[in-house]
């Protein structure tokens, strides 16, 4: 069974991660957003509209895009959380890449970051998700 979330928590939660780069995040928003698009039953298509509605920023619309599809892409969320989050991210305008200069590209550029263009993603950050993303992790959270 998923475990029951707040909506509005979850929107909070965005909102905190949508004002600075993702790749300096608040490490326990972050896995908060992870765990509840990942094992949660919050309902994201009205998390995002909530979200959007408040949010007229394109830049920060355009992080928690590009954060959402991105957890999509980790192998513990299951196909029906997948589809969840895809129906949520057809509310987002998708941005087109950003022209990038010769000396900005780098051989380890995110390009699921540029897809939605921005010029920063996850980096590192995306460490602190690791716990979370096991089937013992899982297994706790479905048998509490």
């Amino acid at each position: 069974m998923a475990k029951r979330l707040d909506g509005n928590l979850f929107t909070s939660a965005l909102d905190k991660l949508a004002r600075s780069p993702l790749n300096e995040a608040d490490d326990s928003t972050l896995v908060h957003v992870a765990q509840a698009v990942w094992y949660s039953d919050v309902d994201l298509v009205s998390a995002a509209r909530a979200f959007l509605r408040c949010h007229p920023d394109e830049l920060q619309v355009r992080r928690v895009g590009y954060l959402l599809e991105k957890l999509t892409r980790f192998s513990c969320a299951s196909v029906h959380r997948v589809m969840d989050t895809r129906h949520a991210l057809e509310l987002f305008p998708h941005a087109m890449p950003i022209a990038q200069s010769p000396t900005a590209v780098r051989k380890r550029r995110d390009e699921l970051a540029a897809s939605w263009g921005l010029d920063e993603g996850l980096g590192l950050k995306a460490q602190a998700l690791l716990p979370y993303q096991t089937r013992h992790y899982e297994a706790r959270q479905t048998n509490s």
